[in-house]
C-alpha cells in the first residue's frame, strides 16, 4: 500500500482543528470506475469510519450503504492511504478551519448495485447523491470541472492521488 502526504501548506499539527478518518473504494470493470456525484462532487464510493469501527468495517459498511453490494475482505485490496492537511476548509456549517483527513483507499471489483438494498441518507436524497459507472478517461476529466461546491477542489485533489496510483498498479 502506497502511503501519500498532502499538505501544500505546510500546516503543523497544532494548527489543526479537526482530525477525521475515512475510507473510499476504487472500484473497476474493465476500464470504467464506480464514482458517486454528491452535492456537485465527484468522489468515489466510502465515507467516514464510525467509532469503534476499523477500516476494514467501514468500507464493508458503505460499500452496503451506498452501493447494496456486501463485499468483505476477500473482495478488497488496500491501494492507498493518503494523509491530506487541508487548509482553510470550507464545513458544511459555514465554518472555515484546517483539517487534517486520513482516508484509507481500497481497490477492487464492482460487482454491481442492488437499488433495493441502498441505504441512503437524508443529505444523500437531497443532495441527489447517485452512483455511476464511467470511463476512468471521463472520471479524470470531471475532476477538472468547475462546480458550486467550495469543497470540491479538496476532493479533486484527493481523486487526482488516486488516479496516480491506479496508473502506476495498472501499469
Amino acid at each position: 500500500m502506497e502511503n501519500i502526504i498532502i499538505n501544500d501548506s505546510n500546516l503543523n499539527n497544532n494548527e489543526i482543528q479537526k482530525n477525521g478518518n475515512k475510507v473510499r473504494a476504487v472500484l473497476l470493470s474493465d476500464n470504467k470506475i464506480l464514482v458517486s456525484h454528491y452535492g456537485g462532487v465527484i468522489l468515489l464510493p466510502g465515507g467516514s469510519i464510525d467509532k469503534g469501527e476499523t477500516a476494514d468495517d467501514a468500507i464493508i459498511r458503505e460499500l452496503k450503504e451506498e452501493t447494496g453490494i456486501v463485499y468483505d475482505a476477500n473482495n478488497l485490496k488496500e491501494l492507498l492511504l493518503l494523509e491530506y492537511y487541508q487548509p482553510n476548509y470550507p464545513t458544511r456549517r459555514d465554518e472555515v478551519i484546517n483539517r487534517l483527513i486520513r482516508t484509507k483507499f481500497y481497490f477492487g471489483q464492482y460487482r454491481g448495485i442492488d437499488l433495493k438494498s441502498i441505504n441512503r441518507t437524508e443529505n444523500e436524497v437531497k443532495d441527489n447523491f447517485h452512483l455511476d459507472l464511467i470511463d476512468l478517461d471521463e472520471f479524470a476529466s470531471l475532476i477538472n470541472e468547475s462546480s458550486e461546491n467550495p469543497r470540491k477542489k479538496y476532493f479533486d485533489r484527493e481523486n487526482q492521488e488516486v488516479i496516480k496510483v491506479l496508473k502506476k498498479v495498472r501499469n
